[in-house]
C-alpha cells in the first residue's frame, strides 16, 4: 500500500546517502587519494548501488522522478559553477551525470509498470558496476585501443565490461527469477555480448541510457524463449558480425565502431522480424565497399565510416524494423519502406562521390560505363532498385513485384530530390553532421511516403 509519509521519508534518506557519497568523492579528489576518473566512477558506482534499492523501497515513480529532478538540478548547477569536480572534472565532453538519473527513473518506471523489480536490479547493476569497472580498467590497463569518433576505448575495458555483465545478469536471473539454469547462462551470454557492443559505440555519456534500457529490453525478450531459440540467436550474432567484418571491412571502409554499428543493425533486423530482413543490411554493407572500388579514386577517402555516420545511415531503417516488429501480421507493409531507406542513402552517397570528383581511375572506369558512374538520379535509382528488390522477391511477403519496384524507384528519387534540393544550397556551410542529419531526414520523408503508398495499395 502506498503511503506518502513513508515515500517522502525514504526519499530523504536516499538523498542524504547520495550527498554523503558525493562528499566522500570530493574528499578523495581533494586529498589526491584517487585519480579524477576514479573519483567520478566511485560516485557513479556507489550511487548506482544505492539506486538498486529503489525497486523495493519506492512504490511510486513520482518519488523517483522527484529525486531525479533534484539530482539533475544539483548536477547542472554545480557544473555551471565549477563545483563538484569529483563528478564534473573530466576533459572529455559527457552528459553522463545528467543522463544517469534519467536512466534510473525511466528504467524504474518501465519495470514498475511490468511489475518486474528483479529486472530493474539487473539492469541498473549492469549500468553501475560494469560501466565503472570498464572505465577504471580501461584507463589503468588499456593498451589495445580502438577509435569511436572523437573518443578512444580499449579492448581490455570492453572485455571487463563483457565479463562483469555476464556475471551480473547470470547471477541476477539465477537468484531473483525463475528462469532455468541453462537459460540463465545462455541469456546472460547473449545480453553480455549485445550490451558490450552498445557500450562500445556509445558517445557523450549516452551509455547511461543505452545500457540499462538495452539490458532491460533484451531480458524481457530473451527470457521467454526456449533454449534452442537462444542458441540460434547466439549463432546469428556470430554469423552477422563475421559477415559484416568480411564484406564491410574488406577494403578498410568501415572503422571498428562502424562494424559494430552495422552488425547491431543487422542483428536487430534478424531477431526482431526475421532472417530475411537481414538481407538488405548485408546488401548495403557490401555496396558500401563496392562504391569504394568502382566509384572512388584510390586513396581519396582517408576517413573511415565509424559509428556516427552509420547511426544516421541506419536509424530510419531501425524505425521500420520496430514498426514491423510491433505489427508482424502486417509485416509486408513495412518491407519496401525499409528497403528504400537503404537504397536511398546509397544513392545520396553515390551523388556525393560525383559532386566531390572522386570518380574511379581510368583503369577502373573501363569496368563500368560512364553513364552509370556519372548517372543522374534516375540512373542511380534504376541501378539500385533491382539490386534490393530482386534479392527479396522470393521471401513470401506476398508483395506485388511491379508496385514494389515502382515505389522503391520513386522513394529513391524523392529522397534525392529532397536532399539535394535543400542540401545543395548549404554546401560548404553545413558541417558533416549537418549533412548526415539532412540525409536522415530526406530518407525518413521518402520512405514514409512509400509506406503511405503501400497502405493505400494493399488496403
Amino acid at each position: 500500500m502506498l503511503t506518502w509519509e513513508s515515500e517522502i521519508g525514504s526519499a530523504l534518506v536516499v538523498a542524504a546517502v547520495f550527498l554523503a557519497l558525493v562528499g566522500v568523492g570530493e574528499l578523495l579528489r581533494g586529498t589526491g587519494a584517487c585519480s579524477q576518473e576514479a573519483t567520478r566512477k566511485f560516485v557513479h558506482f556507489t550511487g548506482g548501488l544505492v539506486s538498486l534499492s529503489f525497486a523495493y523501497v519506492f512504490k511510486s515513480h513520482v518519488t523517483v522522478l522527484g529525486l531525479g529532478i533534484v539530482f539533475i538540478l544539483l548536477m547542472y548547477t554545480t557544473k555551471k559553477l565549477g563545483m563538484l569536480q569529483s563528478v564534473h572534472g573530466i576533459k572529455r565532453k559527457s552528459s553522463g551525470d545528467l543522463l544517469h538519473p534519467l536512466a534510473i527513473y525511466l528504467t524504474f518506471t518501465a519495470t514498475n509498470y511490468f511489475e518486474r523489480p528483479d529486472f530493474y536490479v539487473i539492469s541498473i547493476a549492469v549500468l553501475s558496476v560494469s560501466d565503472a569497472l570498464a572505465a577504471l580498467i580501461g584507463v589503468s590497463y588499456g593498451f589495445k585501443v580502438y577509435n569511436v569518433e572523437e573518443e578512444n576505448k580499449s579492448i581490455e575495458g570492453s572485455f571487463i565490461f563483457l565479463l562483469s555483465t555476464f556475471l551480473i545478469v547470470h547471477l541476477g536471473l539465477l537468484l531473483l527469477t525463475e528462469v532455468g539454469r541453462m537459460e540463465c547462462v545462455l541469456a546472460a551470454l547473449l545480453i553480455a555480448v549485445l550490451v558490450t557492443c552498445f557500450e562500445a559505440i556509445s558517445l557523450g555519456g549516452a551509455d547511461n541510457i543505452i545500457i540499462p534500457f538495452g539490458t532491460l529490453f533484451i531480458i524481457m525478450k530473451i527470457t521467454t524463449k526456449p533454449i534452442p531459440e537462444i542458441i540460434m540467436q547466439l549463432c546469428s550474432i556470430g554469423m552477422i558480425f563475421l559477415s559484416t567484418y568480411l564484406f564491410g571491412n574488406f577494403y578498410g571502409r568501415l572503422g571498428d565502431s562502424g562494424v559494430i554499428g552495422v552488425a547491431l543493425a543487422g542483428y536487430a533486423a534478424w531477431s526482431l522480424v526475421g532472417p530475411e530482413w537481414y538481407i538488405p543490411v548485408l546488401i548495403c554493407t557490401i555496396l558500401i565497399s563496392l562504391f569504394d572500388i568502382f566509384l572512388e579514386m584510390p586513396g581519396s577517402q582517408d576517413e573511415r565510416l565509424r559509428v556516427r555516420p552509420i547511426f544516421y545511415m541506419f536509424i530510419v531503417s531501425f524505425g521500420w524494423i520496430l514498426g514491423a516488429n510491433f505489427n508482424l501480421s502486417e509485416e509486408r507493409l513495412f518491407f519496401i519502406p525499409y528497403v528504400v531507406s537503404f537504397a536511398a542513402i546509397l544513392s545520396i552517397r553515390w551523388r556525393w562521390y560525383q559532386r566531390e570528383g572522386n570518380l574511379i581511375s581510368v583503369s577502373r572506369r573501363r569496368l563500368i560505363p560512364s553513364w552509370i558512374t556519372g548517372g543522374n538520379s534516375l540512373i542511380r535509382s534504376l541501378c539500385l532498385t533491382p539490386v534490393f528488390i530482386g534479392a527479396n522477391l522470393f521471401l513470401g511477403l506476398e508483395l506485388d513485384p511491379v508496385f514494389s519496384a515502382l515505389s522503391c524507384l520513386g522513394g529513391i528519387m524523392i529522397s534525392d530530390l529532397i536532399y539535394w534540393g535543400i542540401g545543395s544550397r548549404y554546401h560548404g556551410k553545413w558541417s558533416r553532421v549537418g549533412f548526415l542529419r539532412m540525409s536522415m531526414a530526406a530518407v525518413l520523408v521518402a520512405s514514409s511516403l512509400v509506406f503511405v503508398a503501400h497502405l493505400w495499395y494493399y488496403r
